[in-house]
């Protein structure tokens, strides 16, 4: 198999964020095969889970990735996608990614020792953002995001830009989206209370008493993440146009994910 690296041109500052492109930050991260090899990252629970979640997903709502065109968003090293398509007969795969690092070095060292391979193209790994992507010829029939979705600062935007590069029929993927049950809410919203009655740190100048989704699962100003409610999903979904998709919430209770038909 070959790979094409390729930089897109970009005018969005997120692109050249220092953290997805601390090199130096991530040299020790669990996903660096260059200095780890494999044997370490295939024993991590969160990332067995990952794949466990893309494999039920796509048996359950019978999702035919033969012979289709795939695109992934935010697909950091391809680690998922290569232990998901390593048998698998795919006319395309495109993998899309802000840090360079893990796109252009590391990406390629993985899925060339699972042999990822496509029918009748190189692979093509970008560098950059998806909004700067603009095929002119394909279109895509499965778009995969694996802890990605949740990163995004626009996803109406995302959204509504996949649809753009979707087949008539095709499908988004969603999966490895933070899942916080009942327990875990009311933990948070009784230590929410607590600091807000007793004003710890002056929490009511930021705070109001009663609180909303995002007030007890704080999102991350560091890696940009943002944690959605399912009532936040299903706004985001339906304004962006689609009505027609599927919760699930994986059997390890670490994640959930959704799916997205493009036809209505």
């Amino acid at each position: 198999m070959t790979f094409n690296l390729i930089n897109l041109k970009s005018t969005d500052a997120d692109v050249s964020e220092s953290y997805w492109n601390d090199e130096e930050q991530e040299k020790n991260k669990v996903f660096n095969v260059e200095k780890f090899g494999f044997e370490k990252i295939e024993k991590v629970n969160k990332y067995n889970s990952l794949l466990s979640q893309v494999l039920d997903v796509i048996e359950k709502y019978d999702i035919n990735i033969e012979n289709k065109n795939i695109l992934s968003i935010a697909s950091g090293t391809c680690y998922i996608e290569s232990r998901w398509l390593h048998d698998v007969p795919v006319n395309n795969i495109s993998c899309i990614d802000l840090s360079k690092h893990r796109i252009h070095k590391l990406a390629p060292i993985t899925m060339s020792h699972y042999s990822v391979s496509t029918n009748d193209r190189d692979i093509q790994l970008m560098y950059g953002s998806v909004f700067d992507f603009s095929p002119t010829k394909i279109k895509y029939d499965v778009i995969f995001m694996s802890q990605a979705f949740h990163h995004m600062e626009e996803p109406i935007r995302l959204l509504r830009k996949c649809r753009n590069l979707l087949s008539s029929d095709g499908v988004i993927i969603i999966v490895g989206e933070h899942y916080f049950n009942d327990y875990l809410y009311y933990k948070g919203a009784l230590k929410h209370f607590v600091k807000y009655i007793i004003n710890h740190n002056g929490y009511r100048k930021w705070n109001k008493l009663f609180p909303g989704y995002q007030d007890i699962f704080k999102p991350s100003l560091e890696k940009g993440d943002i944690h959605y409610s399912l009532a936040d999903y299903d706004f985001i979904f339906k304004r962006s146009g689609y009505k027609n998709y599927f919760h699930d919430i994986h059997k390890s209770k670490l994640f959930q994910s959704f799916i997205i038909f493009n036809k209505q």
